[in-house]
């Protein structure tokens, strides 16, 4: 064989290996890609649990319960459904912080929100709104069957005790609800709520 056949030969090979590199570095850089947004979708999707969370307790934060509300008003336009929203404040969580410190009402936080987890279905939102402040939002329920959850949840959350050392501390809870209307505002469902239970505070209070 001649020289230059040899030389046009091994000239034809060089390209060939040219491109099968340039496929094999695309592939790698294509995988590493794929990695790369799979890791970024994992952290905006954790971002998003975050920002959606209350900073103690496991549950929705207020941001996020507001959010719930304006959808399920949004719902009950177009379907014609009813929900209702519950709030529920925390008797004398002062007192708790006072006897047993602060420690001791972070438990009792975290103790009612796992009372309350417990007690509704997984399409209900929980949230807390507020230093001693908490909310549900229960979707097709009717009026008895909203007494009997306010039933249930009472007397889970005064089943259970925090405190340290000798010491402990029965918890209760106050509540008042507000059927969610087909033109209102998630505020305002809060506003009503939140009136009924402070009545029913303040009546419970007369009475002792």
């Amino acid at each position: 064989m001649k020289m230059t056949d040899l030389q046009g030969s091994a000239g034809a090979q060089a390209p060939q290996a040219d491109v099968a590199l340039s496929h094999e570095q695309l592939a790698l850089l294509c995988a590493d890609l794929r990695e790369q947004n799979a890791l970024l979708t994992a952290r905006i999707r954790q971002l998003e649990e975050e920002i959606c969370r209350d900073t103690l307790t496991p549950l929705f934060n207020r941001r996020y319960f507001e959010q719930a509300v304006a959808g399920s008003i949004a719902h009950c336009q177009r379907y014609q459904s009813r929900a209702v929203l519950l709030f529920l404040d925390v008797d004398d969580l002062k007192g708790i912080n006072d006897t047993f410190g602060h420690a001791a009402g972070d438990e009792a936080l975290c103790t009612i929100a796992h009372v309350l987890t417990a007690n509704v279905r997984s399409t209900d939102i929980v949230a807390r709104i507020g230093g001693d402040e908490f909310a549900l939002l229960l979707g097709a329920i009717s009026e008895s069957d909203v007494d009997l959850k306010v039933a249930q949840l009472t007397a889970g959350i005064a089943a259970c005790q925090v405190g340290f050392g000798e010491g402990a501390a029965s918890l209760s809870a106050t509540f008042g609800h507000a059927f969610i209307n087909p033109d209102d505002r998630a505020d305002k469902v809060l506003a009503r709520a939140d009136s009924q239970m402070y009545r029913s505070k303040r009546s419970r209070t007369v009475c002792r």
